[in-house]
């Protein structure tokens, strides 16, 4: 009796919204994954790098060194795409020399600064619909507009990553993949802070086990360019000490 009543429900919604709407999950496209040449990331995200076609978050405390992070995957994503597009809802919180310092092609980078909130998420909605290689939200985004930004990211493959502060029910809802970040101490360098040294988790993982994590120094970009390779740099073993911020240096990361 179970599985008619089954069958007559998958028949009833057949008939009212078309073929399309149902699927066989062994018929569904695997997930196509966009390598962010940073080799944490990209292993904890279980598919080798930020899902395109989804909206990926990256949480943490104040000066955990989440939006260091988030700027050194937009680095590789100005390389590789033709548009990548930062919106700053702050309006002021984006500062292209950093990225700059971390090899970023700042010619194939737009930034976009809403006056409201309402007005951050419908330009989020439409960069995703038309299909921008590669999005940046520095600020989480109004309810509404998530589960548009869902299916507009969806249709057009573009790679959206939210950077928040972490607890907020309908952005970890409408996210496929979550990783979350947690200050563990302070790099010293020379007699100054170099960064923070933090650990980052896989907390929601919709296309692979969530879970893993791994260690990060997140160094400040200081002077000359730093090479790809260090930035960030993995942690391979814990420090025996946790060494305190330089005084009088901002951590507002």
């Amino acid at each position: 009796m179970p599985r008619e009543k089954l069958q007559h429900a998958i028949g009833a919604i057949h008939v009212r919204f078309g073929g399309h709407a149902l699927v066989h999950a062994a018929r569904l496209p695997a997930a196509r994954p966009w390598p962010t040449g940073l080799p944490a990331v990209d292993r904890l995200s279980g598919i080798g790098g930020l899902p395109r076609g989804r909206v990926s978050v990256l949480q943490g405390a104040l000066g955990a060194g989440k939006l260091s992070l988030a700027l050194a995957v937009l680095a590789t994503a100005t390389r590789e795409h033709a548009h990548a597009v930062v919106i700053d809802r702050r309006r002021r919180r984006f500062d292209p020399w950093i990225p700059d310092r971390m090899g970023a092609d700042l010619g194939a980078l737009t930034v976009v600064r809403p006056p409201t909130p309402a007005v951050a998420g419908e330009a989020a909605v439409a960069l995703a619909r038309a299909g921008a290689g590669f999005a940046l939200v520095l600020e989480e985004l109004p309810e509404p507009a998530l589960g548009p930004l869902e299916s507009a990211a969806a249709r057009s493959g573009s790679i959206v990553l939210v950077v928040a502060g972490g607890g907020e029910r309908a952005l970890a809802h409408a996210s496929s993949l979550t990783l979350e970040l947690e200050l563990l101490g302070w790099e010293p360098a020379r007699g100054r802070l170099a960064g923070p040294r933090s650990v980052l988790r896989c907390v929601k993982n919709k296309l692979a086990a969530p879970g893993a994590e791994a260690e990060l120094v997140l160094r400040y970009p200081r002077g000359p360019r730093l090479p790809a390779a260090e930035w960030p740099r993995e942690v391979e073993r814990t420090p025996a000490v946790v060494v305190e911020p330089w005084p009088g240096a901002s951590a507002a990361v």
